[in-house]
């Protein structure tokens, strides 16, 4: 099992009523998840926050097997709807962060070394610490 953080924009897709409604999300595969791997969503601005905890359920999705989650979607008129869709996976909801750790100044404070803005592995103490949270 591998950990991550991803970071998502809100500014793009609501996310929190998406996991409300479904109890998961299915973004498009971009990094070599496993199923059974734990994914931290890293909210960007304005929250700058690891939200949620998640596992992957799914890999290799294609678009014919992915939900239909547009109604999420804050600004659809940037998604071209021509696009071929690449594989996707699925997480399914394990935790919510509702206290105000995880802020980015406290991931950097026990080793984040940047802004997430991509998926990065998480490795030791910072694993601990994000672990640590959600328990």
């Amino acid at each position: 099992m591998t950990y991550w953080i991803i970071p998502f924009n809100p500014n793009y897709f609501r996310l929190a009523d998406c996991l409300r409604e479904q109890g998961f999300v299915e973004w498009t595969q971009r990094y070599k998840f496993a199923i059974g791997d734990i994914v931290f969503i890293y909210s960007a601005k304005p929250d700058s926050q690891i939200l949620y905890k998640m596992e992957v359920t799914d890999i290799n999705l294609t678009s014919s097997e992915c939900s239909d989650d547009r109604k999420y979607l804050l600004k659809p008129s940037e998604v071209d709807a021509n696009k071929d869709i690449p594989l996707g996976f699925r997480m399914l909801l394990l935790s919510e962060n509702t206290t105000e750790k995880l802020t980015l100044d406290d991931l950097l404070e026990h080793g984040l070394k940047w802004v997430p803005q991509g998926g990065l592995k998480v490795k030791e103490p910072l694993l601990s610490h994000i672990l640590g949270v959600f328990e």
